[in-house]
Parts: C-alpha cells; sequence; structure tokens
C-alpha cells in the first residue's frame, strides 16, 4: 500500500511538473496597448549562437492571452556598419499565449526584438531589448 502511495505521488508531481515556465526568469516586460509582453528565459539572457526563449503574452490581470499568430525579428545596430540580423522561429505551444522561439543569435550584446501578432486580440507589434550572452 505505502508503494501504492508513493508511486501515485510521483505521477502527480511529474504530471503537475513545474516544467520549463517554472525554470524561466523573466528578462524583460513591454505594454503594447492592452497587453503585456513577456520576455523569458533559462538564465539571466538569451543564449548566443542556437538557443531559445520564450515570449508570452499577459492581459492587464496578468492572465495569458492567446494572440494568434506571432512573427519575430532580431537585430543588433553596429555602429558605423549596417545592422546584424538573427533569425528566430515562433511556435505556439499548448498553453494558450505562451509561445516558444528558437533562435540563433550571432554575437553577444543588447539585440532589439521586434514582435507582431495578429488573431483574437487583434494586430498588434511591440519591440524588446533582449540581452545576448
Amino acid at each position: 500500500m505505502r508503494s501504492l502511495v508513493f508511486g501515485t505521488l510521483l505521477i502527480l508531481l511529474a504530471g503537475c511538473g513545474g516544467g520549463q515556465t517554472a525554470q524561466l526568469k523573466e528578462l524583460q516586460r513591454a505594454k503594447a496597448g492592452a497587453l503585456n509582453v513577456v520576455l523569458l528565459a533559462p538564465g539571466d539572457a538569451i543564449k548566443q549562437g542556437k538557443g531559445s526563449f520564450v515570449v508570452e503574452f499577459r492581459d492587464a490581470g496578468g492572465m495569458l492571452v492567446d494572440v494568434g499568430t506571432v512573427m519575430m525579428g532580431a537585430s543588433m545596430a553596429m555602429p558605423g556598419m549596417a545592422p546584424m540580423f538573427g533569425s528566430c522561429t515562433v511556435t505556439a505551444t499548448p498553453t494558450k499565449g505562451r509561445y516558444d522561439v528558437a533562435s540563433d543569435l550571432g554575437m553577444a550584446g543588447t539585440w532589439r526584438l521586434q514582435i507582431a501578432w495578429d488573431g483574437p486580440m487583434g494586430k498588434g507589434s511591440a519591440s524588446l531589448p533582449g540581452s545576448v550572452l
């Protein structure tokens, strides 16, 4: 009986799993109309080179909201040169309002992330600085 209770508890804990979101740290937040656009990553910055991070859309009460299709671009100002561009591929997660981003940002520094969406909350955009290390 004791092992059954212990096994059930382990299954419940795995199912609840704080998962990736529990391990993420908020890096930036921007207000865009009625929405807050929140940038989250596993550490203190976005990873240089190939990496991943999360972008969330929250209403004024802090609840996640579905914004539909999300697109993201990344650029870095280069003094005396043309800007450097990186790639960001956004994928919706099963949690409405939370999107995974696969990135390839070739240099450490501050990147400008341009985020646009089109869906249930209408069309919108925001621009956030993203620290890359």
